[in-house]
């Protein structure tokens, strides 16, 4: 009995982490996106001079194409797996926040001595803190991302995301093991390092305002137009507002199989450090033609077996490969090198 109660107490917590009311797929995240998708549809329509009806709606919110589609079939398969499934482990194997908030402080302390609070207005400080949280997060996601992007080896795990060749809210975690670990740690560490700083220049009380228990400014995004990142709906952010925060087309720019595209976009909630480092692309208003998926290799994800195993086989070797060639040649293969050379 004590280990069934074990279970059903998993269970519930896989759930609560997935569809609570601070979670990804909570009621306030999907009611958001759902209410964003209906503005831009009614905005569509007017333009058009066209009738607004619920019918109508609902065909273009779940086009069969897409939602019947085999990859919109992977992307379920996937997201019950890491998200339901895998969750919990996935929190285990991560590093935590507050520990690194901890530790920030105490080598602080260590290195510059104890410090006195600062005595600045709660307001300021708590909007500094939102504010600090938030770019240090996008600034790890941003920088794992380039790292999955840029590095052979890893791009053999972050190749399942981009294997989607149709955007559905369900894309987002369509994911290898490996780089959601990846990327819950660096972002962990990130943000506790960045409170940490806070802490011990304000004191404990440094804590960002929240929503739901997490940071305002990030469940702001994910309980609007977040959940539209992966989704057929062309929403683009252009001038200083699409220099800043990341729109639905910006992330399509990033799916895309156009070379002009690649590595592009890497931010999460906001377009500023893809801005700084030059690996940001502003969309068009109006959509551009791009296609999804990984080109001449689609296909080779189709099933979620050989989306865990395949990444971490061609990882390996991948590796093996690097290595190989950081070893220098034996004597002999250079001078036999040098007589071809000479002949």
């Amino acid at each position: 009995m004590a280990f069934l109660a074990w279970l059903w107490s998993g269970a519930l917590d896989r759930v609560e982490m997935t569809f609570g009311v601070g979670a990804p797929y909570g009621a306030p995240a999907l009611l958001g996106a759902l209410l964003w998708a209906f503005g831009h549809y009614v905005r569509r329509r007017r333009a058009r001079k066209r009738r607004v009806s619920a019918r109508a709606f609902a065909r273009w919110l779940l086009p069969r194409r897409i939602v019947l589609s085999r990859s919109a079939l992977v992307d379920l398969r996937l997201w019950v797996l890491n998200g339901l499934v895998l969750a919990s482990g996935y929190g285990v194997l991560a590093v935590g926040a507050l520990a690194c908030r901890k530790a920030v402080v105490a080598a602080m302390t260590d290195a510059f001595g104890p410090h006195a609070p600062t005595l600045w207005p709660a307001w300021i400080v708590l909007s500094v803190a939102t504010l600090l949280e938030l770019l240090a997060y996008e600034l790890a996601y941003w920088f794992g991302h380039y790292l999955f992007h840029r590095i052979p080896a890893l791009w053999e795990f972050h190749k399942v995301h981009h294997s989607a060749e149709v955007m559905t809210t369900l894309t987002e975690l369509r994911q290898h093991p490996v780089e959601i670990l990846a990327f819950m740690n660096l972002i962990a560490i990130a943000t506790g390092a960045a409170l940490g700083a806070m802490s011990y220049a304000f004191g404990p009380g440094a804590q960002p305002f929240t929503l739901f228990n997490g940071n305002v400014l990030l469940m702001a995004f994910l309980a609007t137009y977040g959940h539209l990142r992966h989704s057929h709906m062309w929403i683009a952010f252009t001038g200083p507002a699409g220099r800043i925060l990341q729109s639905p087309a910006h992330h399509q720019i990033h799916h895309s199989d156009n070379p002009a595209h690649w590595d592009k976009n890497l931010g999460f909630a906001l377009a500023v450090w893809d801005w700084a480092f030059g690996t940001l692309y502003i969309p068009q208003p109006t959509r551009e033609a791009i296609r999804f998926g990984i080109g001449p290799t689609e296909g080779e994800f189709d099933a979620v077996t050989r989306s865990f195993w395949l990444p971490v086989l061609r990882f390996g070797r991948q590796v093996a490969q690097d290595a190989r060639s950081l070893v220098p040649p034996a004597q002999g293969a250079i001078e036999t090198d040098a007589g071809k050379l000479r002949g």
